[in-house]
């Protein structure tokens, strides 16, 4: 055998093996563990509960109706991950990574979202009552009917996202950017917006307040507040 013929051999073992191991790395097997890689994988209607997925990856992944309740997935990767109806109440997501991921009707009650990314998600009609929400871009999405009742919201990016109809019931709001943010009957009422940014008046008038909303400086409560019940 001639050296090239022998280098294009050598070449093709190689990138064989790579494949494999590529292949095992994203091993829908593998057990529930620290940086494991779920890719792709469909993991429907399991229990996952008060497991360690810090640092994991679920790129891609079905978990649509799984329980997560009070996993950790601080660092984990969960791009364009189905969250549809799953449980993830109290869970963790510490510089985690959920850009693209769905959430239909998903609970995050009491979940702790911190320095994380969902730009251009979907959560539509999800639950994130009492969770704790700081340092995150949620700019891009489509949050319509989500309930954050109850909510700490700190340095929250909501820029050009759609938050119609989105219940603030008791929450508390810090630096949040409602930027761009269609807030069409988003509920506002008794709710402190002194510390949010970039409020327009246009936004304030398609929203739900009453007079115990407190605005930010230079806005006023619209003849339109308070909202009748048979528009929500």
């Amino acid at each position: 055998m001639s050296g090239e013929k022998l280098i294009r051999v050598l070449l093709l073992i190689y990138l064989t093996s790579l494949a494999v191991f590529n292949t095992a790395q994203a091993d829908c097997g593998d057990k529930r563990a620290p940086g494991m890689d779920w890719s792709g994988c469909k993991k429907t209607n399991k229990m996952l509960d008060d497991t360690n997925f810090s640092g994991s990856r679920f790129d891609d992944a079905n978990l649509a109706s799984s329980s997560l309740d009070e996993s950790n997935f601080n660092g984990a990767s969960l791009v364009k991950t189905d969250l549809t109806r799953a449980s993830a109440t109290g869970a963790k997501f510490y510089r985690a990574d959920l850009t693209k991921a769905v959430g239909y009707r998903a609970n995050f009650d009491k979940a702790k979202l911190e320095s994380s990314t969902l730009t251009k998600s979907e959560f539509h009609r999800a639950s994130f009552k009492e969770a704790r929400v700081l340092d995150v871009d949620w700019s891009r999405s489509e949050l319509g009917r989500v309930d954050f009742s109850g909510a700490r919201l700190k340095n929250v990016n909501f820029e050009f996202s759609n938050i119609a109809r989105v219940r603030f019931d008791n929450a508390k709001l810090s630096n949040v950017n409602f930027k761009g943010a269609y807030t069409y009957l988003t509920h506002f009422e008794g709710l402190d917006l002194s510390d949010v940014v970039n409020l327009e008046q246009v936004q304030i008038n398609l929203a739900c307040g009453d007079l115990d909303t407190r605005l930010p400086k230079g806005r006023w409560i619209p003849d339109t507040w308070p909202c009748s019940d048979w528009l929500d």
